[in-house]
Formats: C-alpha cells, structure tokens, sequence
C-alpha cells in the first residue's frame, strides 16, 4: 500500500475514532434529546439554507427542546415559547454567558464588550454600572430630548440645501450620517462627521463590512482546529477593518482627554466619554479595577 492509501486510512480511522467518542460523550452527557449527526459535521448538513425550518422539522420529531452538533459544538435549540421563557426568564442566569464568534474574537476586545463578555465578568458589572448609572437613567434619556430636535433640524437643513442647489442625495447615507450624529453627541458631545462629507460613506461602508462579517458563517466556529488556518479569511479582513475604526476613535478619544472639560451649563456634557474618562481616573484609586479606551469602543 502506498504512502497516499495508509494516509487516506488512517484519515477514515480518526474520523471513525472521533464519531464514537463524540457519540459515548454525547450520551454520558445530560443533555436534552437530540440529532448526534455525521462525524465531524454533524447536523450542519441537515440544517441547509433555511434553519429555521429545519429546526421546526426537527422539533416535531424530538420535542421543543433538543440537542444538535454543529459541527463540532453541542447547540441546545429551544423552539417553543415556554422554553425560551425557561431559559431567558427563570434560568437567564445560567445562560448568561454566550460563545464569542471567531469574527469576534480576531478583534481581542470582546473580554472588553458590554455585548460579548460574559455576564460573570468583573469589568462587564463595572461597564454595567456605568450605564445603569450615568447613560440609560430617565433623567438622561429626557436631557437628549433637545440634542435629538437638533440633530433632525440638521438633516432637514441638509434636505432643503440638496433641493435647492438640485444636487443628488443618498436616503440611507443622510440617514446613517444622522443616527452617527446623535450617537456621537451622546459619547462626544459633538459632530462626529459633516453631512457632505466622504468620511460618513467610508464609515458606513466600514461599519457594513464589519457586520456582515460577523453575521456571516464561519466554518472556523464549527471546526476549531480550523481557527489558526482562517479557511475563510474572515478573521484578517475583521482585524483589518478594525484596525481603521479603532484609530478613528482613538483620535476622537484623544482629543476628549486632552481638553477633558466639563460645563455644567451644558446639557449634553454629561457624555459617555466623560463617564469613561471620570471611571478611570477613579480607577486609580483603586487597584482593582481596569478601565480603559477600549470601553468606549
């Protein structure tokens, strides 16, 4: 037998191997009834292009809550209304944590993610805090009522100025370039972007990229070994575009540090970036906690 058939063997082999492993570990398991699968695969195959009907196929068959193997992974589907409640409702503390897609994880912040970070995490409580606090409080909600006025007045300007000099205007970016405005004010207290500006296309294409790259399926998050050899290339293209959008903020944030003033006669001083700036010099007098740039991205 040649090199190529003991190596194609010993391929079957592993592949056998690795499916009665997974099979007595899936039944050791107290797990909910499910679909084992194919070795390696799993039930991806089985799932196809619309899981949700295949979801609510296979629920028919093994109740509304069962286990599947993605790939590698062991997914717990709930698809019934009751066991959703179960699970966001009565046990949400158990489920508080969630597995961070490799698209994720190429950008090395999601320990620093109010999103991604788990809800034991230290820092996450800390982040949390600050928003219970300083950002989502009824008092702060209604202090923007203004700032949002401003900010619709602005795009309405800009409607009227595109009308009258008779020049094309582009819906989505006027409105993604006023959503960045508001957001912003909030953080920064001032114009992220100009409305005419090309920096509001570039950031909306950036920001386009970033999300469809991290909706987008990866085989990596199914097959972990396959993380260090990116198959897609997705990892490198989310790295890349994170790599521009966080030297935007860096400068912006840059700039907040260096004037760091607050006005108390300005409503909207109150901004995120205050809080994180104010967060991390009280930091300081404590040890124990690490707050850094990263929050505010």
């Amino acid at each position: 037998m040649d090199i190529y058939g003991c190596l194609l063997c010993s391929v079957l082999l592993s592949f056998c191997i690795h499916f009665l492993l997974s099979t007595l570990k899936f039944k050791k398991k107290r797990l909910p009834p499910g679909r084992i699968g194919l070795p390696i695969l799993g039930s991806l195959l089985k799932i196809g292009n619309r899981p949700h009907e295949s979801l609510a196929k296979l629920a028919k068959t093994y109740g509304p809550l069962m286990t599947l193997k993605f790939g590698m992974l062991n997914v717990v589907v709930a698809s019934s209304a009751d066991m959703a409640k179960e699970i966001l409702q009565k046990n949400d503390q158990a489920f508080i944590g969630r597995p961070t897609p490799e698209s994720v994880a190429a950008g090395k912040f999601q320990d620093m993610s109010l999103v991604w970070s788990s809800g034991l995490n230290p820092h996450w409580k800390k982040v949390r805090k600050i928003c219970n606090i300083q950002l989502f409080t009824n008092q702060r909600m209604d202090s923007l009522q203004e700032l949002r006025h401003l900010v619709i007045k602005k795009m309405i300007a800009r409607v009227i100025e595109a009308r009258e000099a008779r020049e094309p205007l582009y819906v989505g970016r006027l409105a993604f370039g006023t959503t960045l405005n508001f957001i912003s004010n909030t953080m920064f207290s001032d114009d992220l972007f100009d409305m005419k500006s090309d920096g509001i296309r570039e950031l909306k294409e950036l920001v386009g990229d970033l999300v469809e790259l991290a909706l987008k399926a990866n085989v990596a998050d199914f097959l972990p070994f396959l993380r260090p050899f990116d198959p897609q290339g997705i990892s490198h293209r989310v790295t890349v575009s994170l790599d521009r959008l966080h030297k935007l903020l860096d400068d912006i944030i840059g700039q907040r540090v260096r004037r760091r003033t607050y006005d108390q006669s300005d409503r909207r001083g109150i901004s995120w970036m205050f809080c994180v700036i104010t967060a991390k010099s009280m930091a300081r007098k404590n040890l124990t906690t690490k707050i850094s740039r990263s929050c505010s991205r």
